[in-house]
């Protein structure tokens, strides 16, 4: 509960008008925007203000969506800059309308208009995925009889694009090339459209030359235009993106795959960053990337980081049941070359029983795991 002086703090005096505002609560704004959702996108909201009033008796919890993605991505939609600071998102809160008394404006709760920067314009950009698309055109109007050889009609470019793209799901060295002439063919022919290397387009034509130059084995110029897109991605949508989170996951594979380990594991730990930091610690990707770390380290022979990788790795959600049978046999061959047999031995068991539930006694990897929890045992006795 607000005391006055904190109502007082969240005020602004001697601006708007001068009739008293209506101070509305959270129940009432949650109703006029899932009201609004519903008109305009005929959509029922399913994850935020599932404990609010509207909600069924049966529906009533604790929402587990992330508000402050959510404001993260309004602020960056709408140019708004807010003071960098802990907000109680989610929780009781009040909206001032109007006018105070005294031209004030009424106190806001969680976010004051005190908190507010600064409102940047934002640019809309041409040639958007939508199907818009520049038409050459002669000075006098006549489109008919203008000449297209100085113009690039954006379609045409993306067939380019969307014809490397396929080729390079084929796998082989000659369709590798292909795709990745397409690629730098339709990256020049966006710039000459756009006159801008700083569009979504042209980093996906980045990505692409970068996919293709590791897949051609030539690592060098293959991080070059992997670190090109990481650059376009982070100018064209903040460092705090799913296109940046996906830029370096690209980044950190290209390195990894060309034996720099240490650098891309930095892209690594960048990329597990911006998934907890975007989607929270229950974000179903977070688990492998912990995993993948934790194996890094251990081919490393930093034996004490690995495990502890893999520790929080086994406490994430998982999507993919068999990373719990990896994280625990992994674990195992940790804890035994650490000389923590008996842990050693319990995690090997937990694996087995993974792999005996999700694959049956018949499968190769449980056989083998079997086969390793005997020899463990034996040592263990031993």
């Amino acid at each position: 509960v607000l005391d006055q002086d904190d109502m007082n703090a969240l005020t602004l005096f001697g601006v708007g008008g001068g009739e008293d505002g209506v101070i509305r609560g959270r129940d009432e704004i949650w109703l006029d925007i899932e009201r609004e959702i519903g008109r305009r996108y005929r959509y029922t909201l399913s994850l935020y203000n599932r404990n609010s009033a509207t909600s069924s008796k049966k529906d009533v919890r604790d929402s587990q969506a992330m508000y402050t993605p959510l404001l993260r991505r309004i602020c960056q939609r709408s140019g708004i800059r807010i003071v960098a600071k802990h907000y109680k998102m989610g929780k009781k809160c009040v909206c001032g309308g109007g006018g105070g008394t005294g031209g004030g404006l009424a106190a806001c709760h969680p976010i004051a208009p005190t908190d507010i920067l600064d409102i940047l314009p934002l640019v809309k950009h041409a040639a958007s995925v939508s199907g818009e698309s520049f038409v050459p055109c002669s000075f006098d109007g006549n489109t008919a009889g203008s000449s297209t050889s100085l113009h690039v009609l954006l379609s045409d470019a993306k067939t380019v694009y969307e014809f490397g793209h396929a080729n390079l799901s084929n796998g082989n060295a000659g369709n590798v090339a292909v795709t990745l002439d397409c690629a730098q063919e339709a990256a020049a022919m966006y710039q000459r459209v756009l006159d801008s290397p700083i569009h979504p387009q042209i980093s996906k034509c980045l990505k692409l030359t970068a996919v293709a130059h590791y897949h051609k084995e030539e690592p060098e110029l293959a991080v070059a235009a992997a670190a090109k897109y990481l650059a376009v991605s982070i100018s064209l949508h903040g460092f705090d993106s799913a296109e940046v989170l996906n830029a370096h996951l690209t980044m950190a594979d290209i390195l990894l795959g060309s034996g720099k380990i240490p650098e891309g594991v930095k892209h690594l730990r960048a990329a597990q960053f911006l998934m907890e930091f975007m989607a929270g610690k229950n974000y179903s990707g977070i688990s492998s990337t912990y995993y993948r770390m934790g194996s890094h380290y251990y081919d490393a022979g930093k034996l004490e980081d690995a495990l502890q990788f893999y520790k929080v790795a086994a406490a994430r959600r998982s999507e993919d049941r068999m990373f719990d049978c990896l994280i625990a046999r992994n674990s195992a061959g940790v804890l035994a070359r650490l000389g923590q047999f008996k842990a050693a031995f319990d995690h090997e068991k937990k694996a087995y029983q993974l792999y005996v539930t999700f694959l049956g006694d018949e499968h190769n990897a449980t056989k083998a795991c079997s086969n390793t929890l005997i020899v463990s045992l034996a040592g263990f006795h031993v």
